[in-house]
């Protein structure tokens, strides 16, 4: 018997990523350029541009990245929960669903 790992990244991590990373490839020569020419030694300008950067890309994140919960389920129709995602765990989604639906019928 074999037993997998699941080594994704969730939505937030990958959110975290991209603000960080890839964007600030960019935006952190912009920065530290701009801070050296106000007369700021470079290897401060970029210290500031880097924490700067990592800072303000968490702060945004947090900010208009939304919430971090159901990122999985949330691309699946609940009409194929029972079909193609039932070995998935979407026989246990399924019945979740309806049993929430219930308690909000009877409020």
């Amino acid at each position: 018997m074999t037993k997998a790992v699941n080594v994704s990244l969730s939505t937030r991590t990958m959110q975290y990523l991209v603000a960080v990373v890839f964007v600030g490839l960019f935006a952190v020569p912009v920065i530290g350029g701009l801070l050296s020419l106000a007369g700021v030694p470079v290897p401060e300008s970029w210290l500031v541009a880097v924490g700067g950067w990592v800072v303000l890309a968490s702060l945004w994140v947090r900010r208009v990245g939304g919430r971090d919960d159901d990122a999985t389920w949330a691309a699946i129709p609940s009409w194929q929960y029972d079909g193609r995602f039932a070995e998935a765990g979407g026989l246990t989604r399924s019945e979740q669903e309806e049993a929430l639906d219930e308690l909000r019928d009877e409020q």
